[in-house]
């Protein structure tokens, strides 16, 4: 069953981004996964608050598929910087 990765991102620090932007996307491809939608300027259309910069949905053949991603040793300094350098917020939807 395909699971979706919903992923809200605010930033502190642009510093990680060029990396993460250049390498990910080949991480993300080899754990099946594919990006549905990315916008660095999501329009809101309803309620209050503090909005993403960004917000990205990607599909994964499996919930697992997304996990394993995230846990990978291959992703993990990504993440790391990504955690230093934003406010994220990740949701995993099955489908």
């Amino acid at each position: 069953m395909p699971a979706y990765m919903v992923v809200d991102v605010r930033y502190a620090d642009l510093g990680w981004t060029e990396a993460y932007r250049r390498d990910v996307p080949a991480m993300i491809a080899a754990h099946g996964g594919r990006y549905l939608a990315l916008s660095r300027s999501p329009e809101r259309l309803e309620g209050d608050g503090e909005g993403p910069d960004t917000l990205a949905i990607v599909e994964f053949p499996t919930a697992d598929a997304a996990r394993a991603l995230l846990a990978s040793a291959d992703y993990r300094p990504y993440a790391e910087a990504r955690q230093a350098g934003a406010r994220t917020q990740i949701y995993l939807l099955e489908g």
